[in-house]
């Protein structure tokens, strides 16, 4: 394939995002009508910012209101980031020069792809995978080059296709662990594979852990900057959204080798300039305040997957085992009705807010993506009515 043929195979998947994407936000809004909605699609929280995080966002309104930052985040945060990375994820940084403050996850990618990009360079790109990647890479301009997984196989990212789509233009490869829209957890194993593979062929690596603190069962989170030889070609991202219920706050972080890091900081000095002061402080006291919050949702994750997982065995649906984060992918193709027409009537006649697998990209159209993000008690209603729905389904097929 050429380099035009390239771009165009690219632009392509792009357009098909950014209709998955229109999909999705169609989706948002019909569910806005209905009062009784059970809200099984959306990705943020349900759970309460930490009161000891919001109270430090209030004192810092009133006392710290012009305190500057440079665009590289307060140091007393990027303090708290490195000793956060270090203990939780093996990851050594000096906060100083390998760590960043951003507006955000998305923030955070979008500049994660400026960095490690230039235009016309791969990334290796495992499907499925969160829209918010698809967009900054094409406004890096980057050539996405995916890694297919199966639910059959719990949407294990297997080193050796990693391997194999590797062209003369690859750059560098996405590692997102656990998962969205899968809920796949990359183990040690495989990381290692990973990383050796990026050795061998000279690739940056771009690792998101934002759902590190959700991991199940016996499952164990690995990330690629806390291996040998992995520090020194890895961006890693992560942020206070999903582990403290902070997904409003926008205040997210990467960290990497001091020499990506300064091209990465002078990027989001031209981008954004430093995040508010007020919310940077929130995030200190979220990361260095009581963690009990955070321990007492993932307990409440776990909990709430296996109500789902009973759910769906009792409909007799296939999955891959959500072995981390807070979704879960779901087989329809047994229904006989796409993931799309599914949703939709899933939302009109059961009022049940679902996210249809082709809007992360194809081939998913077989997939119907849950969030376990409400109550226990919304949970088991959506599903009864996703049961009922998918029983007149099969009625009519």
């Amino acid at each position: 394939m050429n380099t035009m043929q390239t771009r165009q195979a690219a632009d392509a998947a792009f357009e098909q995002q950014e209709a998955g994407s229109a999909l999705m936000y169609q989706l948002f809004d019909e569910a806005g009508q209905y009062d009784d909605i059970v809200p099984l699609g959306r990705g943020d929280p349900d759970f309460d910012t930490p009161a000891h995080a919001i109270e430090a966002a209030r004192q810092a309104m009133l006392h710290h209101v012009d305190e500057p930052s440079p665009p590289e985040g307060i140091l007393a945060l990027r303090q708290a980031i490195a000793r956060r990375v270090k203990a939780h994820n093996g990851i050594d940084v000096d906060p100083a020069t390998e760590v960043c403050v951003t507006n955000g996850g998305v923030e955070a990618i979008r500049l994660m792809h400026l960095t490690a990009l230039n235009e016309g360079d791969g990334l290796l790109f495992p499907e499925p995978n969160y829209n918010s990647y698809r967009d900054s890479l094409r406004f890096a301009r980057g050539v996405l080059q995916p890694v297919l997984t199966e639910s059959k196989d719990d949407f294990r990212i297997r080193p050796e296709r990693v391997e194999a789509a590797i062209t003369e233009r690859t750059r560098a490869m996405l590692l997102i662990s656990p998962g969205n829209p899968n809920a796949n957890v990359i183990s040690p194993e495989d990381m290692q594979a990973m990383l050796d593979i990026a050795i061998r062929y000279d690739l940056l690596i771009l690792a998101d852990d934002i759902y590190d603190t959700f991991i199940f069962d016996d499952f164990i989170h690995a990330t690629p900057a806390a291996l040998p030889g992995g520090k020194e070609r890895t961006l890693t991202l992560n942020a206070v959204s999903k582990a403290y219920a902070m997904t409003g706050w926008r205040v997210g972080w990467v960290v990497g080798p001091a020499d990506l890091m300064a091209r990465f900081k002078e990027l989001k000095k031209a981008l954004s300039g430093g995040s508010s002061i007020a919310k940077q402080h929130a995030a200190l006291a979220a990361l260095t305040g009581p963690q009990d919050a955070s321990h007492m949702m993932t307990d409440v994750l776990v909990r709430r997957r296996q109500l789902v997982l009973d759910a769906l065995d009792e409909m007799g649906l296939p999955y891959g085992i959500p072995q981390g984060g807070q979704f879960l992918f779901a087989d329809v193709s047994g229904t006989g009705v796409k993931d799309v027409d599914l949703a939709f009537k899933l939302l009109h006649d059961g009022h049940v807010l679902t996210i249809p697998g082709s809007c992360f990209g194809a081939p998913n159209e077989n997939y119907i993506r849950i969030a376990f993000l409400t109550t226990e008690e919304n949970l088991r209603e959506g599903m009864n009515r996703f049961k009922d729905v998918l029983d007149q389904v099969r009625s009519t097929g």
